[in-house]
């Protein structure tokens, strides 16, 4: 899988508690917060802090029986609009095909026959060289670069081998100081899109 890594410009404004490097005057704002605790807006319930008064609104649902938004099909009731939006996908209509272990929906029945091996014991794809088996065929092609070691991918810095050129360039990450993919909400930053990506559901856990 290719992760694309974003280049930014190095981060010009600083921390002065901790000279945490940051890519806007308000994200040194919203962190300078941190130090002082001086929330400009403050949950009277549990007492925690928030930079803007939206993502305080956002929090006060978590402490409210109330589920305003509801879907129309099954009247299944949600604290929050994209919680709903992620939902609606168990009815969407172009998703006819659906497991009946997990519930997941599948666009056509091939795609519902791949996803069936994940709740089976087959393994039907086989490596010719060392005869380990596998599920998928894609993960079977990604196991056969191991064996074909005329072109590795080395890093320069610690020249740990690879096999494929996108995880090399996804392991360039760890000697890197960059953190391209920020939260929209906190202005964290971090270096891999998965880790942003679960990063942002504990905002939708917490109900920030």
């Amino acid at each position: 899988m290719e992760y694309e890594v974003t280049v930014r410009e190095q981060s010009s404004y600083q921390c002065e508690e901790c000279d945490k490097g940051f890519y806007s005057k308000a994200s040194v704002r919203y962190h300078s917060y941190e130090h002082s605790n001086a929330w400009p807006y403050q949950c009277k319930q549990c007492g925690r802090g928030f930079g803007t008064k939206y993502l305080l609104k956002r929090h006060m649902a978590k402490h409210s029986d109330e589920r305003p938004h509801r879907c129309d099909i099954c009247q299944l009731r949600f604290k929050f609009k994209n919680v709903l939006s992620t939902h609606m996908i168990i009815h969407d209509e172009q998703n006819p095909f659906r497991c009946g272990q997990c519930n997941k929906s599948c666009v056509s029945k091939s795609d519902l026959e791949i996803h069936m091996i994940k709740h089976s014991d087959l393994r039907p794809h086989k490596c010719d060289v060392c005869h380990s088996t596998f599920k998928y065929k894609k993960c079977l092609i990604a196991h056969m670069n191991i064996h074909d070691q005329q072109n590795p991918f080395i890093c320069e810095t610690c020249n740990k081998i690879f096999y494929s050129k996108s995880n090399l360039k996804l392991h360039m990450t760890v000697h890197s100081e960059e953190r391209p993919f920020e939260c929209n909400i906190c202005n964290a930053t971090f270096k891999r899109k998965f880790n942003l990506k679960c990063h942002e559901k504990e905002h939708v856990e917490d109900g920030d």
